[in-house]
């Protein structure tokens, strides 16, 4: 196997509120909820009780699912850069939607997120 999936107590860490699982469909598109200020509210938590911060991996793949590549430049620039909200947070791609996104799209997205866009190959499991 070329790689070994991490055993993560993930009941442990919801009930200490350290880990959140959120779909990313209705984050993006059911939800009344504005995540940037969500997130600035799991930050703020995070401080309350001693934690060094929080840490975020977006799954892009909503935006495609649901058609909605429209939405996702404009998204995508909306959200603050890093040094403006407390929290290291990852736009996470896979490699065959990102390719389908025009020139122009990607340049967009590369000025605004740079480092924080990750692209990957979806692996093939044996």
């Amino acid at each position: 196997m070329l790689f070994e999936l991490a055993k993560i107590d993930v009941r442990k860490y919801a009930k200490q509120n350290s880990l959140l699982i959120i779909n990313s469909g209705r984050a993006y598109f059911g939800s009344s909820i504005d995540l940037v200020s969500f997130v600035k509210s799991l930050v703020n938590y995070a401080h309350q009780i001693g934690k060094n911060g929080v840490s975020i991996l977006a799954d892009m793949d909503a935006f495609f699912q649901y058609d909605k590549l429209d939405h996702l430049i404009k998204y995508e620039t909306s959200l603050p850069r890093r040094s403006d909200i407390r929290a290291k947070g990852f736009c996470l791609y896979r490699e065959d939607d990102f390719n389908y996104l025009s020139r122009i799209q990607k340049k967009k997205l590369l000025e605004h997120r740079g480092r924080d866009l990750l692209i990957t190959t979806t692996p093939t499991i044996k």
